[in-house]
Formats: structure tokens, C-alpha cells, sequence
């Protein structure tokens, strides 16, 4: 019975050492395993680190690089906006050098009429005086527009102006038209105010409706300019 016993504890003792053996081994693997994964964690952690780094340099130089494609645009769109304004500058001397009508008091060297949008238009108008004329101008600047709507004729009368200059005068203005309108023909005339051709001046008439003076004896125009289509 003594003996039954001693083996008894002997065994258990074994049984024991070999748990804590077992335990204590699977315990400093573990803890490898933990140690190796933080070192691999932490290397990941730093390439992980690198790559947002290099990202932002990029992110900084992408939006350097779009810095400098904004002001180069812009200094472009600044180039093309002065070749334009003196493209249109040399274009009015021009027209300028090519009116050589002396005889004539005044006479239109340019005309024009362009789409702005959303039903706007822009006319253009360049008056050029007799070389041989050294006094001013003055008269009486009409214009109009003729469209078709809904199979009808219309004639848009816009409102009339009086100018007075030497040598040479640009005028420009706006008009609207209906939606979806093309304008079939402008036209634009001259008149010279406070003369009669039959001599002396003629008298002038005020209409209430509309402020500008005309004269009753003066309906001739010295000059006229038409424009066709848009």
C-alpha cells in the first residue's frame, strides 16, 4: 500500500514538472512569436511612415506644379488680352490708312456686329472725317437691325445719337433681340445736323418721345454702312 501510494506521488510530481515544462516552453514561444511580430509591426510602421512622407512631398510638389501652370495661364490669358487690344488697335489704324474718301464729309471705314450671347450683340462703328476737313463734325447717328420672327419682318430702331468729333470717332453699343434670333441686316447712318441742303440752317424739331433733335430739311444721310447676317 506504501508503495501504491510513492508511485502515486511520483507521478503526480512527474505529471506536474512536465505541465510547468510544457507550459514554460509554450510560454517563451509565445513570446518570440510576440517579439518577432512587434518587430515585423514596427517595421511595417516605418515603411508605412516613409510612404505618407514621400506622398506629401508629392501632394507639395503636385500642388507647386499646379501653382505654377495657374500663373503661367494666367499670364497667358494677360498676353492674349493685350495681342488682342493691339490687334484691334492696328486693325483701326488700318481702316484708317485705307480711307481715302477726301471728298465726302464723313463716311464709315468699319461696321460691325457680333453676338455676345444670351441675346446680346455688340456693334462696332468707326467714322472716319474727310482728310480735307478742319472743322468738327457734328450729326445725328442712327441704326438699326432687321430680324425675322415667327415669319415676320421686325425692324429694331435703336435709339439715335447725337455725335460731334475731329477726324475720327469709334462708337460701339448693345442691343438684345429675341431669343434664338439671327439679325438678317444692320444698318447704320449718318446725318448732319443743323444744315440745310438748300442752304442756312434748317429748324430744328424736338420730338417729346425721344431726346435728340432732328431737322426737318435734313434727311439725307452724308453716309451709311450696312452689315449682313450675324
Amino acid at each position: 500500500m506504501l508503495r501504491i501510494v510513492l508511485l502515486l506521488c511520483i507521478a503526480a510530481s512527474l505529471l506536474a514538472i512536465g505541465t510547468y515544462l510544457g507550459y514554460q516552453y509554450a510560454f517563451d514561444r509565445n513570446a518570440v512569436s510576440t517579439a518577432e511580430k512587434m518587430q515585423r509591426l514596427a517595421s511595417q510602421s516605418e515603411q508605412l511612415g516613409s510612404g505618407q512622407a514621400k506622398l506629401q512631398m508629392l501632394e507639395q510638389q503636385i500642388k507647386i506644379g499646379q501653382g505654377e501652370r495657374d500663373g503661367l495661364l494666367q499670364a497667358l490669358g494677360a498676353a492674349q488680352s493685350e495681342l488682342a487690344a493691339k490687334q484691334e488697335t492696328l486693325s483701326f489704324f488700318e481702316s484708317l490708312l485705307q480711307s481715302n474718301d477726301r471728298s465726302r464729309a464723313v463716311s464709315f471705314s468699319a461696321c460691325e456686329l457680333q453676338s455676345i450671347g444670351g441675346g446680346r450683340w455688340r456693334y462696332r462703328l468707326l467714322l472716319v472725317q474727310g482728310t480735307d476737313r478742319s472743322t468738327e463734325f457734328v450729326g445725328r447717328l442712327q441704326a438699326s437691325v432687321q430680324y425675322q420672327e415667327q415669319g415676320k419682318r421686325q425692324n429694331l430702331q435703336i435709339e439715335p445719337l447725337l455725335v460731334k468729333f475731329s477726324h475720327y470717332l469709334r462708337q460701339e453699343g448693345e442691343l438684345t433681340l429675341p431669343a434664338s434670333v439671327q439679325p438678317q441686316l444692320f444698318e447704320a447712318r449718318i446725318f448732319m445736323e443743323g444744315i440745310d441742303p438748300a442752304g442756312g440752317e434748317s429748324k430744328p424739331i424736338r420730338n417729346k418721345e425721344k431726346p435728340f433733335v432732328s431737322y426737318e430739311n435734313n434727311k439725307q444721310a452724308v453716309a451709311s454702312c450696312q452689315k449682313k447676317g450675324g
